[in-house]
This record gives C-alpha cells, structure tokens and sequence, in this order.
C-alpha cells in the first residue's frame, strides 16, 4: 500500500488518498476522491479512486474498489469552473444584477442584486416568474421594452438593449438600463432561453435629464445624443437652425431627421463615440431640399459617471448668412476692383486730408502722374486755383453730413503744365459708426468736349449769321423773281393779245411756256422757303379726323369718276399736334396720289386709317393697291424735287418733295412701303395730341 500511496502526487494528493484510506481501515467508511497521480513518464494525470471496507467479524480486513483515469473530462470541469468564477466575479465587480428567462415556461431566475437595486431581497419578490418583472414596469416603457424583446426573438437584432424605469419598493421609479440575449433556441427557431443583466443608471440618467433641462434652453445651437445617436436633448436654436419647428425629436435617430447626413458626418460620429473631439471653423452641409447650410461646429463625447461614454454632444453654429454675406461683399469687392482698374474714366479713391490713397490708370492718363507720384500729392495740389474753393465748399458739407455726394465742373492742372478740364463726381465712404473711411472720387476728362464746344459755339454764330442772309437772300428772290415773273407773263398775254400772229411762231410758244414754267417753279421755290421759315412757328390741336372727312369728301367725284374706293378707318376724335394748313396739304396730297396713281388691271381702292406708335405718336396711313414703285430702284429718290417715277400727264415731281417738307417743319417723319404692280403704302408719324 506504500509503494501505491507513493504513485499520487506528493503534498494535496497524496495526503488526502493516505487519510481516506486510513480512516477507511479505521471506521469502514468508503472514500471516492478525483485526484492527481505521477505517471511512470513524469506525467500528471487526475484519476477517480474508490474504496471500500470488507468485513470479518465486524472488522475490516481488507479494502477493495476500483481506479479510473479522468484526466480529460477532469481538465474540462476545472476550465469550465475557471471560466464561471471569471464570470461570476466580473459581474459581481459591474455591481450588476442577472436574470435567467426560460421563455416557453415563463420561469426566470434573478441574482440577489437584480432585487437589490430595485430595494428588496429576493425572498420578498417571491414567487417569482416574468410576470415579477412585468408588473415592476413602468407602464409606459413596458411597451419599449416589448418592442425591443420582439425585435430580439424575430432576429432583426442580436442583442437585446434598452432603457426603462422600475418601481422601487419606496415607490420611486429607477431607470434600468437591460441588456440581454437569447442563447438557446427550440428546433423551431422559436427563442427557449434568454441571459441578461439589470444595470441601476438613475443617477447618470438624473445627470443626463439635468443637462437635457440645461441644453433645451441653451441660446446656441447644441443637441445630446445616446451611442446610437438617438436625441436625449435638444435646444431650441437647433430646432429654429435646421427648420424642425415644434417636432419632438426626443428618442429618435439623427439620421432618420436628417437622411441626407452622408459617411463624412457618420466617420465624424464614430471617432466621437470612440472617445475623439472634432470641429471645424466651416463646412459646407447640404440639405435634402438641395439648399446649402454652412456650419461652424464641435462634436465631442459625454461621459458617464462610469467612466464609459455615453454619447456625443454637437453644437453648431449657422454661418449661411454670414457666408452668403462674405460671398457678396468679396462679390462686390472683387467688381469694385475689376471696375475701378478698367474703368472707362478716371476713379480715384482719397483721404478725408485729400492724400490720392488710390488711383487708377485712366487718371494716371489724364493728370500726367505714375501712380506712385500721386502718393506724395493732394488733390489740393493738382486742382485749377480758380476751382479750389468751389470744390472745398462741396467737400466740407460731406464731411457736415449735409450731402453724401456732389458733381462739378473743374480744372486740373496736367504734371506738363497745361490745363485738363473734367467733370467731377464725389462720394463718401463711412463706417457703422458713421466716420468716414475715405472718398471715391470718378473724373471724366472733357478737355476734348469743352475744345468741340467752343469750336460749335463759333461755327454755331457763323452758322446763324450765314442762315439770316440765306433768310434774306431768300425772301428777295422768291419776291424778286415772283415780281418779274409776273411782269414778264403779264407783257407776253399783253403781246399776244396785240400781236397773236406772232405766237403762231414756235419761239415765241416756247417763250410763253418757259414763262408759265418759271412762275410755277417760283411759286414752289416760295413755298417750301414759307414752310422752312415757319419751322418755329406755333403748334395747335388738330382734329384729324375732320380733315380728312372735309379732304375725302371734296375729292369724291374725282375718286368716282377714276373708280377708285375711298376707304376711312380713322376713328372719330383723333388728333395731333401740328399746323393745321399743313396737316391738310398732307392729306390731300397722298389722297390725290393714290386716286392719280390707280392700276388700271384691277379694282382700285385706297385705305386711310390710324395705329398708335412708339414715343406717343400716331401713324397714319395711305394704302392703296395702284401701280406701286419699283424702291430698290427709286427709293432713294423718292422725295425728291422735280423727281417723277409715272408718266401722268399731271406729274410735276414736286408734291412728294413739298409734303415731306411739311411732316419735317411740324416735327414728324414719314415711311413708305411699295411693291411695283401691288401697290404703296405711305406711313406719316405725327405727334400725339
């Protein structure tokens, strides 16, 4: 028995099979023990060993039993037991409480601490199955926590998480924070058993309501979130940034508010949650609605009491306005510049003292000056004498807020020594507080306009002085020769009538003729010098439509006897500015015209009617359907004197010149339209009344 004793491993082993068996020689009592032998290799192995007394008389002479190697299975319960108490003392060290739910039998198993944290022992909650757990709920989140528990058994997540209030035994409700998951399931994919833990968070879920109070009315823009990004607290300037309105937003995903919210925003979220800070000065977010928010923000972590984070906190800040405003203003600035270098004028901007602070190129053009020159000058310096004290007047009310601009007429004085003359214009740049920063101030050169103006002023003088003799050359001769026109026809009848067999010669028939022609031509010549004389003569009320009434019905029997329709569309009461006399010469003569110049291959008609025009005058038109005139051909001599495009035996050449000289003389113009054998429409664009 010594030799075998000796095969157990020395020191627990050994001292232990050594006892029982003794104890069993002793008493007869059997020992069955799992323990460590040596094998002939060195090698440890654990093994069952059992023994049992054998009687004579009362007394144990022998013991007998049986020896197994266990080594395998030994080994396994030893890890398994290891890994239990690991357990056992982690969650002991989370302070947390356990429960076991078989869920086809409703039988649950809760740790001493599971009813600790709600205030009893567990003996007080006794009996104890699901329904214990169901009527300590909140009603409210009981229908949270059920949702939750279907989304874990219908496999849509795999663990069971979620945060609830209790009653505790004083009758207080605590916030619990479950976790759970189904770890065996029934053939049927129908979960059997669930594990999970109870975590006492009221007093962190105090803190968070606390600082929910604070952000919720919190002047910036700040929102709370849960690890799952889920709102704990929101401020109303959040709400108010991002267009919620009054939408409660408390407990639901950020990305389901925001779906827009792209990887760049989530990677940012998730940094944070893993303990990172993050922000930036601006960023540019774009909206599902495809509007542009620019953002100044700051997303860091919040931490439990634990020591774990809990969530992230962001705070944003709207830049948009600010930043359409930078855009603008750099917009502007950039315009301003572009304008002021390539500006068709002079643009200077100076100092309230008169320092050039800036010029551009166009002023170094006009004053003679490189722009570095200009930055030892004053605008003092450059100005004609004689014009200083006007333009300091001026500047002073600007400076006394009586005027925020003013223009003038001034002199410069060229870096050459000549004079520059430019038209001057003055504006005030200020601050917020109304100080002034500078003036712009923008020169159109002149010189070249007020050197034309006297060239005009002397050509003007010699004109009026030239147009008075042609005035008076004009009336001598339309008198002059009208007086001896007339005498030389009156000596001719004269003549002839003493004489009449002298006009049967051919000169003297000619002689009589060219007479008659040149008291014609005389009389035109007078009246179109009447007609430019009267160029300034008064304007008055003419009522159109009564001329042409009184002209239509004083040529009807020639329109009948030529078979030509008269046709009038003018309105009654229509009237223009002009001289009356002239407006009636007007009519008749483009009446006349197109009575004169019918077609003889159609039924000829003319139509007179009246259409408003641009820059308030009326056209009045003359249609007709005659021979019309060839205008590629004719048209440049049209309205000419003497010019004639018919043979009719009443055609001068000289009404169109004359009726053209009166649309002129009363401020009017005059169209016309013609297609050679179509017809001709005359367009006279008078003024309205």
């Amino acid at each position: 028995m010594e030799g075998a004793i000796e095969f157990y491993k020395e020191g627990w082993s050994r001292e232990v099979i050594r006892k029982a068996f003794n104890k069993t020689i002793e008493t007869g009592e059997p020992f069955e023990l799992d323990l460590i032998i040596v094998t002939h290799t060195k090698k440890e192995k654990w093994v069952r060993a059992i023994g049992q007394a054998e009687y004579v008389d009362g007394k144990v002479v022998r013991v007998y039993g049986t020896f197994q190697d266990i080594h395998s299975r030994k080994i396994a319960q030893l890890k398994w037991e290891e890994e239990q108490n690991k357990f056992k003392y982690a969650i002991q060290g989370t302070n947390l409480g356990t429960w076991e739910w078989d869920i086809e039998s409703g039988a649950t198993i809760f740790s001493e601490r599971w009813a600790e944290i709600l205030g009893y022992k567990l003996s007080e909650l006794e009996p104890i199955d699901f329904q214990t757990w169901v009527d300590l709920m909140d009603p409210d989140d009981l229908k949270v926590a059920n949702s939750k528990l279907k989304s874990c058994f219908e496999g849509e997540s795999e663990f069971y998480d979620c945060e609830f209030r209790m009653t505790h035994k004083d009758g207080s409700k605590k916030w619990i924070h479950a976790r759970g998951k189904v770890i065996t399931w029934t053939e049927n994919g129908a979960p059997k058993l669930m594990f999970g833990t109870h975590q006492d968070i009221n007093h962190s879920k105090t803190k968070v309501q606390e600082q929910a109070i604070l952000i919720s009315q919190a002047p910036l823009a700040i929102a709370m979130f849960d690890r799952e990004m889920r709102y704990l607290a929101v401020s109303s300037k959040w709400l108010l940034d991002y267009n919620l309105g009054d939408r409660s937003v408390i407990g639901k995903y950020h990305y389901n508010i925001f779906p827009e919210i792209d990887n760049f925003w989530k990677e940012i979220h998730k940094e944070c949650l893993g303990g990172a800070s993050r922000s930036s000065k601006e960023d540019k977010f774009i909206r599902k609605d495809g509007t542009i928010q620019w953002l100044k923000w700051e997303v860091k972590p919040w931490y439990e009491e634990t020591g774990a984070i809990g969530g992230v906190i962001m705070y944003t800040e709207d830049l948009t306005e600010h930043k359409l405003v930078a855009e603008k203003l750099n917009i502007s600035l950039d315009a301003f510049q572009r304008n002021f270098e390539n500006a068709g004028i002079g643009m200077a901007i100076v100092s309230q003292e008169g320092k050039w602070l800036n010029v551009n190129d166009k002023i170094c053009q006009m004053l003679g000056y490189e722009k570095d020159e200009f930055r030892g000058l004053t605008f003092q310096e450059l100005t004609h004498s004689d014009d200083l004290a006007t333009d300091l007047e001026y500047l002073k009310d600007i400076v006394a807020g009586k005027r925020q601009t003013y223009q003038i007429e001034k002199r410069y004085i060229h870096k050459q020594g000549y004079e520059v003359s430019a038209i001057l214009a003055v504006s005030v740049v200020r601050d917020s507080k109304n100080t002034i920063l500078y003036f712009i101030s923008q020169l159109i050169d002149i010189s070249a306009v007020k050197h034309a103006e006297n060239q005009v002023s002397k050509l003007l003088k010699m004109t009026q002085k030239q147009n008075e003799r042609l005035r008076n050359f004009a009336h001598i001769v339309s008198h002059n020769l009208r007086s001896h026109s007339s005498g030389m026809n009156m000596l001719l009848e004269l003549l002839e009538f003493e004489h009449p067999d002298l006009f049967k010669m051919e000169i003297m028939t000619l002689l009589k003729k060219g007479a008659v022609n040149l008291t014609g031509t005389i009389e035109h010549l007078t009246e179109i010098v009447n007609i430019n004389l009267n160029e300034s003569a008064k304007k008055e009320r003419v009522d159109l439509t009564k001329i042409i009434s009184k002209t239509i019905e004083s040529v009807y029997p020639i329109a009948q006897k030529e078979a030509v329709e008269l046709i009038c569309e003018v309105p009654p009461e229509t009237f223009v500015v002009g001289i009356s006399a002239y407006v009636e010469s007007i009519v008749l003569n483009f009446i006349t015209n197109g009575i004169k110049y019918k077609s003889p291959e159609r039924d000829s008609y003319l139509k007179i009617l009246v259409e408003p025009h641009e820059d308030d005058t009326i056209g009045l038109r003359f249609e007709d359907n005659g021979l019309g005139i060839d205008l590629e051909k004719n048209g440049e001599s049209l309205f000419g004197m003497y010019k004639t495009f018919h043979r009719h035996k009443d055609s001068r050449g000289i009404g169109l010149f004359i009726t053209k000289n009166q649309i002129e003389s009363i401020g009017g113009s005059v169209e016309v339209e013609s297609q050679e054998g179509v017809g001709t429409t005359f367009s006279v664009f008078l003024q309205k009344e």
